[in-house]
């Protein structure tokens, strides 16, 4: 097999797991699939070890709420693995694993102001979701979502099966999207929840294998045939929505207390400010860090939740916290300009990439400066496929042999009236259109 151009992105058709790691620029990529995103400090303190003994140290939070473990040896594969069964992180086989594509509300249990704590329904559909072989024929990246509400609302992760809740006891089932824009289909309990999306999952694979170009994902499902199909499968689990009826999220989350990011922008939440007070938000340039700092973090807490902003809650933190954060480069102010920017992997750690694309947005930062206070995010893509964030960013780099396209508005590949920039030549040309943007110098 010869190897793809190096400027060109690589579609794979798979997601990694823990029993199908993927090989990528920097050996081979672990990620772990933690249920409802909790994680007990000493079960990080052992993931730490395994990442630093197997790998190269260096460890990623995904969108989706999960670790991944980078750079582990072909020879490290099978000791990482049993150690994470161990701790109960691998599931019976990869079919199993990779259906267990699930996402909970971070601040579950810990947040006063959310209708319930969904960890328990998180955890039974997670398990659901193994166990239930029908569902393994779900296509790569099929989504769950569980939301608790409050603080932690997941109202802007998309997905394709979420359960938003009503009140302390029932839910709204969506299909395909976020919370403003999946399809409603009706209303379950809370005990009903795996019970649903086992029938969900069903449907899904009986209806788009009735269509010459099955989709595979909700969305495209939804929007080729309706959600009348569904309800009529499951019009025993779920109640119907009366004309026009859907929930709206109220007050105030984590997501908009400083204002209206997105994902894998974190807003953070300072100590003695609004929300829960048995949780320290800290986040990482790129959504990464190492392993010592990982361990460092669960030795200053009793638990660490997996957020899908890319950033982590230290559960009942000790008080020397933030001190240990700060030590080992974490970000823990939501004025921080770093948190504007989001990268790939790039070079050394992709083997697309030809460009260090964290340096590159990282020099962004410093040139820039206060420019990127009015910008809501800068892209740096190691190539067109833009995994770090595919849609369209204020100001987007896109990397193809050693050297950058620059565009506004743009998504990683675009046209660009720039092109062909080193990535010198790309920070200055970022730093003056900011200047012509934003001031009109």
């Amino acid at each position: 097999m010869t190897s793809p151009v190096a400027s060109q992105p690589r579609r794979r058709g798979v997601c990694p797991g823990v029993l199908v790691p993927m090989q990528v620029g920097d050996g081979f990529l672990l990620r772990v699939r933690v249920p409802a995103g909790v994680l007990p400090a000493d079960h990080a303190r052992r993931i730490a070890e395994l990442g630093d003994r197997y790998g190269n140290g260096l460890i990623d939070l995904s969108q989706r709420g999960n670790l991944q473990l980078r750079g582990i040896a072909a020879d490290g594969l099978e000791p990482v693995t049993e150690a994470l069964r161990g701790m109960g992180y691998v599931s019976g086989d990869a079919a199993s694993e990779a259906v267990r594509n699930l996402l909970c509300s971070p601040t579950a249990g810990l947040d006063r102001t959310a209708p319930m704590d969904v960890q328990g329904v998180a955890r039974t559909l997670d398990a659901r979701l193994a166990e239930d072989a029908a569902l393994h024929r779900l296509p790569p990246k099929f989504g769950w979502l569980v939301c608790g509400g409050g603080i932690g609302h997941l109202a802007d992760s998309s997905t394709d099966v979420r359960f938003d809740p009503v009140d302390g006891e029932r839910f709204q089932v969506s299909l395909g999207g976020t919370l403003a824009k999946a399809a409603p289909l009706g209303f379950c309990r809370a005990e009903d929840v795996a019970d649903v999306a086992s029938a969900l999952g069903r449907a899904f694979s009986e209806l788009r294998a009735t269509l010459p170009e099955p989709p595979r994902r909700m969305a495209g499902l939804v929007a080729g045939m309706g959600t009348d199909p569904f309800r009529t499968r499951l019009s025993v689990l779920i109640s119907p929505l009366s004309p026009g009826e859907r929930i709206k999220v109220r007050g105030t989350h984590l997501m908009d207390l400083f204002g209206s990011a997105e994902p894998p922008h974190p807003n953070l939440l300072p100590g003695g400010e609004k929300g829960s007070q048995s949780g320290k938000v800290v986040a990482f340039p790129f959504g990464r860090l190492t392993a010592a700092t990982l361990a460092a973090l669960a030795s200053a807490c009793a638990e660490i939740r997996i957020t899908p902003w890319r950033a982590l809650i230290l559960v009942a933190p000790s008080k020397d916290a933030e001190a240990v954060a700060h030590t080992h480069g974490a970000i823990l102010s939501h004025n921080d300009r770093r948190l504007k920017l989001t990268a790939c992997s790039g070079a050394g750690g992709c083997d697309v990439g030809t460009t260090d694309t964290h340096a590159t947005a990282l020099a962004i930062a410093e040139r820039a400066g206060p420019l990127l206070d009015p910008v809501r995010m800068v892209h740096v893509s190691g190539c067109a496929k833009g995994c770090a964030h595919p849609a369209i960013a204020d100001v987007t780099l896109t990397a193809r042999d050693g050297v950058y396209d620059v565009a506004l508005n743009a998504k990683p590949g675009d046209a660009s009236p720039y092109t062909g920039l080193s990535p010198a030549d790309a920070v200055a040309r970022v730093a003056d259109l900011l200047t012509e943007e934003f001031t009109g110098a």
